[in-house]
């Protein structure tokens, strides 16, 4: 079904990726939050070390602090592997891939952020799509990060997510050759300054938990791979555009 005169006008991820290594300001503005990111977490390392040495006396109290500081650690090493692909730094290896036959092998990896959520989703895949060419698993990171985002978002607003993928002509026009992946959630509207910093590192709405990176990875994997990325949100629903030619 052709309904590409009915689209949206969606918000692509162009303007934060960077072209070329020369694009200096995007790299510098990803280590600036990335320094500021992992001072946050060596200060708690650092403030819970000085109670531990100040205390006198071994009790409960320790262990409670040891955890902390190991949560601590745990996020900074965390923090420091996804800046990784965050700056365009990640192996790409291109192969054909049929979604029809690849979805259904990493459906459980895909569903689990809603799964673990209690997050009602509908899958919705063509019975038959093209080839395009793709990097498996990091097509799998791009579609984990946005139905992890549509997760975070149903969850705080009551709402549930839709995965829908379509071949040429069902989205997008078939003279553009593209399939097209759509991650929906209900129950939120990104405002419009929101829409405008969405793909920049470190920018999130969500609490300090969040390190605000995953769609600038879902971004920038997403150039590496010559696919376009959009997002529109209106009325309650916000919808991710996965835009990937054909092989």
């Amino acid at each position: 079904m052709e309904i590409a005169t009915a689209q949206p006008q969606f918000v692509f991820s162009d303007t934060f990726i960077p072209e070329s290594p020369e694009n200096s300001e995007f790299y510098a503005q990803l280590l600036r939050g990335m320094t500021h990111k992992l001072n946050n977490l060596l200060a708690v390392i650092q403030g819970f070390s000085s109670l531990i040495l100040m205390d006198e006396g071994i009790d409960e109290s320790i262990g409670e602090n040891l955890g902390h500081m190991k949560e601590a650690a745990t996020n900074a090493s965390g923090l420091s592997e996804r800046v990784l692909p965050a700056g365009g730094c990640s192996q790409i290896t291109l192969q054909d891939l049929k979604l029809s036959d690849y979805l259904p092998m990493v459906s459980n990896t895909l569903q689990e952020p809603c799964s673990s959520r209690g997050i009602p989703i509908n899958v919705q895949c063509a019975a038959t799509t093209p080839t395009v060419k793709a990097d498996p698993g990091r097509l799998k990171d791009i579609l984990l990060e946005l139905i992890s985002n549509a997760a975070d978002a149903a969850s705080g607003g009551g709402g549930q997510v839709s995965f829908e993928v379509y071949p040429p002509g069902g989205f997008s026009s078939a003279d553009q050759n593209r399939v097209d992946v759509l991650v929906r959630n209900s129950g939120s509207t990104i405002s419009a300054d929101g829409l405008k910093k969405i793909w920049e590192p470190f920018y999130s709405s969500k609490d300090s938990k969040h390190f605000g990176i995953g769609l600038t990875i879902a971004a920038v994997l997403a150039a590496q791979m010559n696919m376009k990325l959009g997002v529109h949100s209106a009325d309650n629903t916000t919808t991710f555009w996965l835009s990937i030619p054909v092989a």
